[in-house]
């Protein structure tokens, strides 16, 4: 047996790995969900082979970069929240912290929301995700039970809370010099809707 002919499997590169999570997403928020993994390997500067090294498939690819995103925007937001005081200051805090990352990280956004609504995601993903967000949605919930949505079925709270984010977000993004004054106003306008 010739043993220099044998091929050893190079080790994983967190370099690689990262460089196709980056260009995923480049690619996924400019062409959706039907980017080609070959062009997003060749993005990433990496054999089109590489990539399903770190991705067995194109599906184990979105629920990574659902949870990589999803886990970013939750350690941003979570940043600070213990320190940020009453119910109310806690509330900011998401609210800031979530509509900055978002305004600032439109792309990722882009992608995110596409995967949230992918069949592709498996629900096992989708809950780690809002597990891992549980600071952040309990405290949303506790603020609602005060208000004019008590009675309502927490995921419609949550879709409505979500989607003023979204729209902020936009506001925020289209209009920078203004940022600061859509996030406090659209805050004033979520604290009285569910207080």
């Amino acid at each position: 047996m010739n043993l220099e002919r044998l091929s050893v499997a190079r080790p994983k590169s967190e370099e690689r790995r990262q460089a196709i999570i980056d260009s995923a997403i480049r690619l996924i928020a400019r062409e959706g969900l039907g980017a080609a993994t070959a062009a997003i390997a060749k993005e990433a500067g990496v054999p089109n082979g590489s990539l399903f090294t770190y991705f067995p498939t194109k599906i184990d690819l979105f629920n990574a970069l659902y949870m990589e995103i999803k886990e970013e925007l939750i350690s941003t937001v979570d940043d600070g929240l213990s320190d940020a005081g009453d119910e109310r200051e806690q509330l900011l805090h998401i609210w800031a912290s979530w509509t900055r990352w978002g305004a600032a990280n439109s792309e990722k956004r882009r992608v995110l929301a596409q995967l949230s609504v992918s069949d592709d995601v498996t629900e096992a993903t989708k809950e780690a995700g809002f597990t891992a967000a549980y600071r952040s949605v309990s405290l949303i919930r506790q603020v609602a039970r005060h208000g004019a949505l008590r009675d309502q079925d927490p995921a419609f709270v949550g879709a409505v809370v979500e989607s003023l984010a979204s729209t902020t977000m936009d506001c925020m993004s289209r209009d920078p010099k203004h940022a600061e004054q859509v996030c406090t106003a659209t805050f004033e306008f979520l604290w009285k809707a569910l207080r």
